[in-house]
């Protein structure tokens, strides 16, 4: 007698690991991109909130996601990389109203140790090229050509073996990267190089600093007109160019995740391990840095990435908790906290333990899971059956009877 066993996703993904905000689906439709595990959630951003257009199934766990803007183009384009080093850049056809694939490809090296700290995934904000740190001491380019085609790839030899992270700097007239490093006495440092395309090299950058927060481990870009970079520590907040240095102290906490507020770069939210929610303010007369500030706004899931949307409207995606749409308010509330939560998205992961009960004896199993993570723990029951799920609400007083009525489209006569 053969056995056969059938298998099938009784759940989608529902831990975010990345997201992103750009034009991808029109020039003038704002949206949000959403990266759960081996899905692409594609949502558009309006006044009575978020919209759900598009879940994309990708055949991978996601890695890197990124919207750019190659030159010539009237809308974004969105650039995903998997684990298993395969890479794509989807396209929105209006026309058809669905995600086409413009490029993609395999970038993975026979020879090569993987990087411990995980892969990255960065792209030129001039999108002169995309850079890849996949494994210990390369830096793979693929440079794009005068049409926004992508070309054959290529390695550069990287000396620093342990890298935390890379970034493109702004502003730059050829493409310069900023890497921060761990040396083998444990001490961190940055240090910028310049993508020579045509030599296939680096050649050294125009600045460096040497000596950072031990627990370093975060950098964020400044675009125009500030330049520069962010370097997040455990205790220090740097901002670092070739022309200034400033530093603030902050509380011990490690941060996850972060989000630009302003297109001049100028105040960034910050998500710690704990689930706080930092302001960052880069101040600043005309084009010179005089200072940083940090403020705690409140508490959130603990998030793994966060977008803002606009007005004041933030969207916070974890893996340890439920993802979070939140509304930052001028006033704060009885706590002391400027953060509302407007919305809630179940997440079950990252799931340690389940069982299967027949709570109600009634012939039906249950799946009773031991969901996420830290603060954000809980125990979530999951169940095959039909849901209600609400539409919209209003408050309303001194109801006695509730009647369907026909519409006016319905009736015969």
């Amino acid at each position: 007698m053969s056995i056969w066993n059938y298998v099938v996703t009784a759940h989608k993904p529902t831990n975010v690991t990345h997201s992103c905000v750009g034009y991808f689906t029109g020039p003038q439709e704002f949206n949000l991109i959403i990266a759960k595990c081996t899905r692409l959630e594609i949502h558009s951003v309006s006044t009575q909130g978020l919209q759900a257009m598009l879940d994309v199934p990708i055949y991978g766990r996601i890695a890197t996601l990124q919207l750019f803007r190659p030159h010539g183009e009237t809308q974004d384009l969105l650039f995903v990389a998997t684990e298993r080093y395969k890479f794509c850049v989807l396209q929105w056809d209006a026309e058809a109203a669905e995600v086409i694939t413009r490029a993609m490809g395999d970038v993975s090296d026979r020879i090569g140790r993987p990087t411990d700290n995980g892969q990255i995934g960065i792209i030129d904000p001039d999108c002169r090229l995309i850079g890849l740190h996949l494994y210990d001491g390369l830096f793979k380019v693929i440079p794009f050509d005068n049409k926004g085609q992508l070309k054959e790839a290529f390695n550069i030899r990287l000396e620093e073996l342990q890298v935390l992270d890379i970034k493109f700097l702004h502003g730059c007239p050829k493409p310069t990267i900023v890497v921060l490093y761990q040396d083998n006495k444990d001490a961190r440092h940055v240090k910028t190089y310049e993508v020579a395309l045509k030599d296939k090299d680096f050649v050294e950058g125009p600045w460096s600093q040497n000596n950072l927060d031990n627990g370093a481990e975060l950098l964020i870009p400044v675009p125009p007109p500030l330049c520069g970079v962010l370097i997040i520590g455990e205790e220090t907040i740097v901002y670092c160019s070739a022309s200034a240095f400033k530093a603030i102290q902050i509380r011990p906490s490690i941060t996850k995740a972060y989000g630009r507020i302003d297109a001049d770069g100028s105040r960034y939210l910050l998500g710690d391990h704990s689930g706080l929610l930092h302001l960052l303010v880069i101040t600043h007369e005309k084009e010179k840095v005089t200072g940083l500030k940090i403020e705690l706004l409140g508490e959130t899931s603990i998030a793994s990435t966060i977008s803002y949307l606009d007005n004041g409207v933030v969207y916070v995606g974890s893996s340890y908790g439920d993802s979070q749409l939140v509304k930052l308010n001028l006033h704060p509330d009885e706590k002391g906290y400027y953060v509302e939560v407007m919305e809630r998205f179940v997440n079950l992961g990252p799931i340690v333990d389940f069982c299967v009960v027949d709570l109600e004896r009634q012939g039906q199993g249950q799946v009773v899971t031991c969901s996420g993570a830290y603060k954000d723990g809980s125990l979530r029951i999951v169940r095959n059956g039909i849901g209600i799920n609400e539409q919209a609400s209003v408050e309303l007083q001194g109801i006695k009877g509730m009647w369907s009525l026909r519409s006016a489209t319905d009736d015969p006569l």
